[in-house]
């Protein structure tokens, strides 16, 4: 069994899958037709796409400034930031989201108070999450042209006080299964009060969130216009924020596979051509990475920072070190 964990959580195998998927996928499609169809593409869309891409993750990394300031950390947004475009940088290289957000833990830490740093990643992802899960909620109860079951109706309807039930207690009832020492229950009992209590903070922090996803979602607009397609409302306020998770699963490399998969599917049963559909995931996917390249100069600038701080200065004068019992002369 632990053979097969390795297996699993080793990069090789999520590229392979994500390799499998696109083969699978341009198997079932005319090559040339797709190809034609990218080739067609209308790059100021695409531009466009890239552009409120990457504004969603400035957005994205003032609210991990919010959240991190909450629980002590000082640092000022321009770092955070940088910070926050590292992990992007280092995703490329990882599963999921799992490679950038060990990065950013380190980062922000700087050496200490890596739990705690922690949780403010791992808080930042839940708020996303949360925020991501009500606008698919409102989608799937409010628009008409959804031809749902009315059990996901209802499902989409307790969405919103489940999640909040979910956060405001799940986390105190876990840890009151812990010792009263214990350094996890101290930890979200203390030093993660603000997350509980602050109500303040939450607010403004889920009304970041939703920008940032409904920005996210609108670079998918761009997209699916950029290919002349003017799809259904329904494809971007509930497809591709469940195609968006199903990607951030440490499962693939950055989605790519499972997105193209995932749009092929609904795309092609609402009538897309096969084609149009592929295009648009494989589009999807290539701003994507190139957002999370965007994060190159960043990562660089902060590992020449550690290095210079790690390191002396190459001119730097040693003293000479005295026989013992000498006194240095004047």
């Amino acid at each position: 069994m632990s053979r097969l964990r390795t297996v699993l959580a080793s990069r090789w195998f999520k590229l392979l899958l994500s390799v499998l998927l696109l083969a699978v996928l341009l198997f079932e499609t005319d090559r040339s037709e797709m190809r034609a169809a990218i080739a067609e593409a209308n790059l100021a869309w695409l531009a466009l796409a890239f552009a409120t891409l990457v504004f969603s993750q400035v957005v994205s990394a003032y609210r991990w400034t919010l959240l991190a300031r909450a629980v002590g950390f000082t640092q000022p947004f321009s770092r955070v930031c940088s910070i926050y475009f590292s992990g992007m940088y280092l995703n490329l290289f990882g599963p999921g989201t799992v490679a950038g957000d060990v990065g950013r833990v380190i980062l922000l830490a700087g050496g200490q108070r890596r739990k705690l740093a922690f949780t403010t990643v791992i808080a930042h992802r839940a708020i996303g999450f949360v925020a991501l899960v009500w606008i698919t909620a409102i989608a799937v109860v409010l628009l008409p042209e959804q031809p749902l079951p009315e059990a996901l109706r209802w499902t989409g309807a307790l969405a919103m006080p489940a999640t909040i039930a979910g956060w405001v207690w799940g986390p105190r009832l876990i840890a009151r299964l812990l010792p009263r020492t214990n350094n996890w229950r101290v930890l979200v009992e203390r030093d993660l009060a603000p997350y509980w209590h602050d109500r303040a903070l939450l607010v403004i922090a889920m009304l970041w969130a939703a920008a940032a996803q409904l920005l996210q979602i609108v670079a998918q607009v761009f997209v699916a216009y950029a290919l002349n397609l003017h799809l259904p409302t329904s494809f971007f306020l509930v497809v591709v924020p469940l195609v968006t998770v199903a990607g951030t699963l440490p499962f693939s490399l950055q989605g790519v596979g499972v997105r193209e998969a995932g749009y092929w599917y609904y795309l092609s049963s609402i009538g897309v051509q096969r084609e149009a559909a592929l295009a648009v995931g494989l589009l999807t996917s290539a701003v994507v990475l190139l957002t999370g390249l965007t994060g190159l100069p960043a990562f660089l600038m902060l590992r020449q920072e550690k290095a210079m701080t790690a390191e002396p200065p190459e001119d730097a004068e040693i003293a000479p070190r005295q026989p013992s019992g000498q006194r240095p002369r004047a």
